[in-house]
């Protein structure tokens, strides 16, 4: 997935200011006694904050993501075994696997709050969640008896994800959503049964079967499994649980440089070292710098990841007839794609976006789920200290949700209508709550 840093300027000066606020704190002024009590209580505040957010925001999304992807595997493993022995399979079975699919799908899109850390620094989020697919090539490998023997081997899994193996863009969640999901529904037991034939033009003649597409998603979906254990074990470290850390400690074996787990700088989870920010052995400069990053690197580069990305490209690319350039990650142009639309299968777009700013909302609430502000979370702080910006902050986040409810509820899907007014207003909403996410994290940081 293509990532794209709105604010990469305002996120240096930030840095520069997090430092020198910091040290201000310990400055002899005309009361130093009392500033630096006032500038105690922010800092323990923000303390409590950093725990709170991982204790009841990252730690249960990732450990329900890595559960809800091993039932996920097991369904989809499961079909596998049933299609290899004969077995005429269910709708129900198909049905089973496709709720599965979007409840791991909805942890997923509600940790894009924090994909800076594990799944940046180890490729975790292209790896499972890139887009469009390479089709024609998936058929192709589909129809190669050799391919489907190493998928369906002792090591499918494996080799699924070894480079060089399959296409990089047909790993992952939307992968297994091309096998399950058409036109916005679940796939017909037909197809899996070989009652009916492939209509995916890219497959037209090859005589692909369901079962040799189950065997890819299977496989597929046991490397998605692998990489959410990943993140899991990232952040937990040694409070993941047990059968995941033994799990990635078995795929290390395989590819230790791909299945690291640690900060490289001091070999802490990322939760130890969030949490021992100050310290010389983190990588967090200080407790604001914590707040930076949850809402600079963390919320502000989601909602420009929505707005001027996910929704973005296919937006511009089609109102204007495909002429239209974004700026890439490099800071040069880049043409839009119209078919630059995600979860085109399921006609799951628009909740994922709204899971994507719903990991926001948790960001700031300060836990999974939360509907208002609790206790020791970023909105409680400003609540204490900046009660209008609190007050703004939080109409600009319901604003970019009810403009994404209005998109859900438009009767369209996104990628039967890209163009739609709705996804303009929801792109400007979510664009608004950008710049207020930002103007908050520079308040915090001088203040």
């Amino acid at each position: 997935m293509k990532k794209i840093f709105k604010y990469a300027m305002m996120f240096a000066a930030a840095c520069a200011l997090s430092l020198g606020v910091t040290a201000c704190g310990d400055d002899d002024d005309d009361n130093p006694d009392n500033k630096k009590t006032a500038e105690q209580q922010k800092l323990e505040s923000m303390k409590a904050i950093t725990q709170k957010y991982l204790d009841d925001v990252v730690y249960p999304t990732y450990t329900n993501l890595a559960n809800q992807s091993q039932v996920l595997y097991d369904l989809i493993n499961g079909l596998k075994t049933q299609l290899k022995a004969g077995t005429k399979v269910k709708q129900s079975d198909i049905d089973a696997i496709c709720t599965a699919y979007k409840k791991a799908r909805a942890y997923w899109e509600e940790s894009e709050a924090f994909l800076y850390g594990a799944a940046s620094d180890f490729d975790i989020d292209p790896h499972i969640d890139t887009w469009p697919l390479e089709l024609d090539v998936l058929a192709e490998d589909l129809k190669d008896n050799a391919k489907i023997a190493n998928l369906d081997g002792a090591n499918g899994i494996e080799w699924a994800r070894t480079e060089g193996n399959l296409t990089p863009e047909n790993l992952g969640f939307h992968g297994i959503e091309f096998i399950f999901f058409r036109n916005g529904k679940n796939r017909d037991v037909a197809i899996f049964n070989n009652d009916a034939v492939e209509d995916d033009s890219n497959f037209a003649g090859l005589d692909v079967s369901g079962k040799e597409e189950v065997i890819f998603a299977a496989a597929v979906a046991g490397d998605l499994r692998d990489k959410c254990f990943q993140l899991e074990v990232s952040w937990l470290g040694n409070k993941a649980q047990a059968d995941h850390i033994a799990r990635i400690n078995a795929c290390k074996q395989q590819n230790v440089e791909e299945f690291k787990t640690t900060v490289e700088k001091n070999g802490l989870s990322y939760g130890e070292d969030m949490l021992a920010a100050g310290q010389s052995n983190s990588t967090m400069k200080s407790w604001r710098t914590v707040m930076e990053t949850i809402l600079v690197s963390g919320c502000s580069n989601i909602c420009g990841e929505v707005a001027d990305q996910k929704m973005g490209q296919a937006y511009r690319a089609t109102t204007s007839g495909g002429t239209s350039t974004h700026i890439g990650e490099d800071g040069k142009p880049e043409e839009d794609d119209a078919n630059y639309i995600e979860s085109p299968y399921s006609y799951n777009s628009f909740t994922d976006f709204k899971g994507n700013i719903l990991s926001i909302q948790y960001s700031l609430y300060g836990a999974a789920g939360a509907t208002s502000a609790q206790k020791n979370s970023i909105m409680d702080y400003l609540k204490t200290y900046a009660p209008e910006k609190a007050n703004t902050l939080d109409n600009k986040l319901k604003e970019a949700i009810a403009a994404l409810d209005a998109c859900l509820n438009s009767g369209k899907a996104f990628v039967q209508a890209p163009g739609a007014v709705v996804v303009k207003e929801a792109m400007d909403a979510i664009g608004d709550l950008d710049d207020c996410i930002n103007e908050t994290a520079n308040w915090i940081l001088m203040n």
